[in-house]
């Protein structure tokens, strides 16, 4: 394949979290498999992008993005046990101590950083941070939101994703939005970041690919969604997604912009 040529990846179930982008372009006898900064990554050749299927990407190629809406910046969740303090973005919950009412989950220290660092790159945002970062407030300003940017709590419970918002000043919803709760939402989204750990999981259907949180979105409407496979570091992560901004900002495309960060986020920190 040509260089700079996009490349869009449509997998089989046994390979839905293999991160292609990172598989390697050139390899030497005698170097080290566990020394990365020497390594020629397919991101750093080629833009790269997925779908998770047929039937969404024929609906991805027809979406036509809307003038004139704002872009929906929502983070740093009030969470009702702060007990403890830590770096990942993500909940450490077993299965037979989950709770809808009782979760101990970590605070996000650099959530609120992440919002208002995307907040100073690209214009037309309404930002919801703490208290106000309820799931009432979400739905009831997404459908009318450019881009979507939640930088939050994610898990699994039974193989079902959840996105955690604040339960403080909510008396519409608890708190856990669910993959049917966004389904029914009508989104005209040209892009939705779930910053967040295991976003991209969920129970994989043969047809359809991964039953998560971004075939929710597809299906609500959305044109565009990043998620991640694996628990990400908050401080990295609030990193991450400025620079991914910034590259919007600059004119960039989404994939593009996708496709520097994760090059820059090599050449700066870690593979």
């Amino acid at each position: 394949m040509p260089e700079k040529d996009y490349i869009i990846f449509s997998l089989p179930e046994e390979l839905l979290v293999l991160p292609f982008e990172f598989l390697i372009t050139k390899w030497d006898m005698g170097e080290s498999p566990y020394y990365y900064k020497d390594k020629q990554f397919l991101i750093k050749r080629n833009p790269i992008s997925y779908t998770p299927s047929v039937s969404v990407y024929i609906n991805q190629k027809s979406f036509k993005e809307s003038g004139g809406l704002k872009n929906l910046l929502i983070g740093d969740p009030r969470i009702s046990n702060e007990k403890i303090r830590l770096s990942y973005r993500g909940g450490m919950l077993e299965d037979e101590n989950f709770s809808l009412r009782n979760i101990d989950l970590f605070p996000l220290e650099y959530s609120e950083e992440e919002i208002q660092n995307i907040n100073d790159l690209i214009s037309g945002n309404l930002v919801l941070l703490a208290d106000k970062a309820t799931e009432s407030n979400f739905k009831s300003d997404a459908p009318e939101s450019n881009i979507i940017h939640i930088s939050s709590h994610s898990f699994l419970y039974n193989s079902q994703p959840l996105i955690l918002f604040s339960q403080s000043n909510d008396k519409k919803n608890d708190g856990f939005l669910e993959l049917g709760e966004i389904i029914q939402m009508n989104l005209k989204s040209n892009l939705v970041v779930l910053s967040s750990c295991r976003s991209g999981l969920g129970e994989v259907e043969e047809a359809e690919g991964t039953l998560g949180m971004q075939k929710a979105f597809f299906d609500a409407g959305a044109a565009s969604v990043i998620v991640s496979l694996r628990d990400v570091n908050d401080k990295y992560t609030s990193y991450f997604m400025r620079d991914f901004y910034e590259n919007l900002s600059k004119g960039m495309n989404k994939i593009e912009s996708l496709q520097k960060a994760k090059t820059d986020f090599i050449e700066k920190y870690s593979a």
